[in-house]
């Protein structure tokens, strides 16, 4: 098992960086240093650069294959925990815990807010379904996933989102993938279709609106790689266009309880047994 995103260059590149500000990187969560959080307060845009590192780093077989059985476990378990709740839409807050209670188990991992868009098989006879970055409406983010290798995505709530169609006979509960297939995004991954008529009028293209509004997701675009993955004939492509997670530790993420349960009971009571027994 290999993580085939390892960039020994970049990983080095940027440990120097992390030894300039005075940061131990030797183990997950290190964004919770006080050196890193200084560091971020000074720049927001610093955790990119934990990000960066989480895909960048080189990793023996041995951690990926225990990295995915702890991986396995906590997602089936968290996916069985909002199901029951029946709250659709949790992405972000469903993420962050997700990442918080990987931290807890030692494993690499960065929580990531992102586009998608979903192609469904010609047979489903229905458009693509677009969750959208800049959008009408109220939300905190079009989506979030984790990436924790050896999986490049980590989509815990791919089919608990309020479809206006049942979608179980094209997406999986849940999205755990090893492979991706690059992907570049378009436009029409972004933003919703009626709004992306007045850029032209307004920016001339699509490029130059991000360049002028958003530069840092334009940066975050070009880092990150868009990926897509496959669950038969449907496509799943994810634009990252942010590095997100929940600024609390465990104990204190408490904003979404599944069936009034916190993250942190989930984690003592259902997940840990089971990585430490099986």
């Amino acid at each position: 098992m290999s993580w085939k995103l390892s960039n020994s260059a970049l990983e080095q590149q940027l440990e120097r960086l992390f030894q300039k500000d005075g940061i131990d990187f030797g183990t997950p969560g290190f964004y919770d240093e006080p050196n890193f959080l200084k560091n971020e307060q000074r720049d927001p845009r610093y955790l990119e650069n934990y990000a960066r590192y989480v895909e960048a780093r080189s990793y023996e077989a041995d951690y990926l294959t225990e990295a995915k059985r702890k991986i396995d476990i906590a997602v089936q378990v968290l996916f069985a925990a909002v199901k029951k709740d029946g709250r659709l839409g949790a992405c972000v807050d469903v993420s962050g815990m997700l990442g918080r209670m990987l931290d807890r188990l030692g494993i690499w991992n960065y929580v990531a807010t992102t586009t998608l868009t979903i192609e469904f098989p010609v047979s489903a006879d229905r458009p693509p379904q677009h969750f959208w970055t800049f959008d009408v409406g109220s939300f905190t983010a079009a989506h979030a996933i984790v990436v924790a290798p050896p999986f490049c995505v980590v989509d815990v709530t791919a089919a608990l989102q309020a479809y206006e169609r049942p979608v179980l006979n094209f997406l999986p509960n849940f999205i755990v993938s090893e492979t991706f297939t690059s992907a570049s995004w378009k436009p029409e991954d972004l933003m919703n279709h009626q709004m992306l008529r007045s850029i032209p009028l307004q920016f001339g293209n699509f490029d130059t609106f991000l360049k002028r509004t958003n530069p840092q997701m334009l940066s975050v675009m070009k880092a990150l790689p868009a990926r897509q993955v496959s669950h038969g004939e449907t496509t799943l492509k994810y634009v990252i266009v942010a590095v997100g997670g929940t600024i609390e530790p465990l104990e204190g993420v408490v904003g979404y309880k599944p069936c009034g349960r916190t993250a942190l009971t989930i984690f003592d009571q259902d997940i840990l047994p089971l990585v430490e027994c099986s």
